[in-house]
């Protein structure tokens, strides 16, 4: 019975700590989102389809990876057999949907775009047991007369 609470409390220590530092990680990647949206916010973009644009253009693209961990996992499992929405998972994607636009708009900064047309984003779960989510973001980074180096 000693040996039961022993395992019971360290499960609980070790569930605690990994906990905390998996809410540490995730605030610390939405204070850089934050930072590097703010940064990034001169490149204007746009999702319609069929704005055309007499600058030239070039097609670019991103994609991002991130896997929720193991806590999370935990609790969407709970919250999935309760119903409702998944809290857990929508930080995840929320997260890799900023950031598939942020490596966007710094792969038309590295070019000298200043805009960005007709942006798509595609969702794809990863993973046996869905544990990853890609988000492939793509459009045409414009680069204006002003712009051209």
């Amino acid at each position: 019975m000693d040996g039961l609470i022993f395992q019971i409390v360290i499960f609980v220590i070790l569930f605690s700590v990994g906990f905390g530092f998996g809410r540490y990680n995730e605030r610390k990647h939405f204070r850089y989102l934050d930072e590097q949206e703010q940064r990034l916010a001169y490149i204007q973009v746009n999702n319609s389809r069929f704005i055309v644009s007499e600058h030239s253009g070039q097609m670019i693209s991103s994609n991002v990876v991130i896997s929720h961990d193991y806590f999370k996992y935990a609790i969407a499992n709970v919250q999935n057999m309760l119903g409702g929405r998944l809290t857990s998972y929508e930080s995840v994607v929320e997260r890799a949907r900023r950031e598939a636009i942020v490596r966007l708009k710094l792969e038309a900064e590295r070019i000298g775009a200043t805009q960005i047309m007709g942006i798509r984003l595609s969702t794809t779960e990863l993973g046996m047991q869905g544990g990853m989510v890609e988000v492939f973001a793509y459009g045409t980074a414009i680069q204006h007369p002003t712009s051209l180096i």
